[in-house]
């Protein structure tokens, strides 16, 4: 959705916005934006948006011309509803400031932990993610792949006796020597095979049927035959068609991938750390008026709904 004629952004703003993309910052944070209705968007404003997103991921972010305008509309009409809401008097209500003091809360501890997460030192992490790679070099190879064709005799509308039944004669038919496309088009009530003719990229993964995939893992070279097989879906012929081992990769190649997910783990664990410390501080608190808040908020002359017991 453009936002164009509603913010006054004319065509040529939006080739400005893209060519200046990797260009300093040149206007002050007073710099007007965008106006609409009253409303007014300042440099500052985008700034101050953009503090809940990590500092390196903003430059990303900002670089496309469809996200710019959202963020513009987005802050305009916040701006113009909340006009409104201040004409009416709704931020004088004393639990209203106290609810935007909460939400300032809310951000200082988004804002804060993502500064102390970035600014971390957590030193050379290199001899660990050497050791790491160590212990497990084929986790960091390029993985292989894996491709069949199968033929599916379904069960939806025959019994199961019928479904093996004709899964064991085609699958004859296979061990015959009949063509095995010719059979897959004849026979298989997959519907995909109109366009695949019962081809089977990554057929061993994770996200198969896991008899289906643990048949696939049998077969040993291109053009072995499985048994008949039987999965959720009914009963398949498998022909595996090509296997390719993965590629093993250096220490080299990958070390970049393992200091950056060291990094990102040992940062996350020491913020974690942080805030259980906080949370591990003794709570002080009134019990009756904890429990006051049980029935603080019924209305007038209604009973509070039994206290639900707590599972152990």
């Amino acid at each position: 959705m453009s936002i164009a004629p509603r913010i006054l952004l004319p065509a040529a703003a939006l080739v400005l916005i893209t060519s200046l993309a990797s260009a300093e910052p040149k206007y002050p944070q007073d710099t007007v934006v965008a106006e609409r209705g009253g409303a007014v968007v300042t440099m500052l404003d985008v700034d101050a948006a953009m503090l809940a997103v990590p500092p390196r991921m903003r430059a990303n972010v900002m670089n496309n011309p469809k996200r710019i305008e959202e963020l513009i509309d987005r802050l305009l009409i916040n701006r113009q509803i909340a006009m409104e809401g201040h004409a009416a008097g709704i931020d004088s209500d004393g639990v209203f400031k106290q609810a935007v003091k909460q939400q300032e809360e809310r951000l200082l501890t988004e804002v804060h932990l993502t500064d102390m997460r970035e600014n971390l030192d957590i030193g050379d992490v290199g001899a660990l993610a050497r050791e790491r790679y160590q212990v497990n070099p084929d986790a960091y190879a390029l993985p292989g792949a894996t491709s069949a064709r199968h033929i599916l005799i379904g069960t939806k509308h025959r019994t199961d006796e019928e479904a093996k039944a004709l899964a064991e004669s085609v699958h004859a038919k296979v061990l015959a020597g009949e063509d095995f496309v010719a059979l897959v088009k004849q026979y298989s009530d997959d519907p995909s095979k109109e366009t695949n003719e019962g081809l089977i990229p990554g057929a061993d993964s994770d996200s198969m049927d896991p008899a289906f995939a643990e048949a696939v893992k049998q077969l040993g070279k291109s053009g072995d035959i499985s048994p008949v097989v039987k999965s959720r879906f009914g009963y398949h012929i498998i022909r595996l068609e090509e296997r390719i081992a993965p590629t093993p990769r250096s220490f080299d190649q990958v070390k970049d991938k393992i200091v950056s997910e060291l990094e990102s783990s040992m940062r996350d664990a020491r913020v974690k750390e942080h805030v259980d410390q906080l949370k591990g501080m003794e709570i002080k608190a009134t019990p009756d008026v904890v429990a006051s808040l049980r029935t603080r908020y019924l209305p007038k002359g209604a009973q509070a709904e039994p206290e639900i017991p707590e599972k152990k």
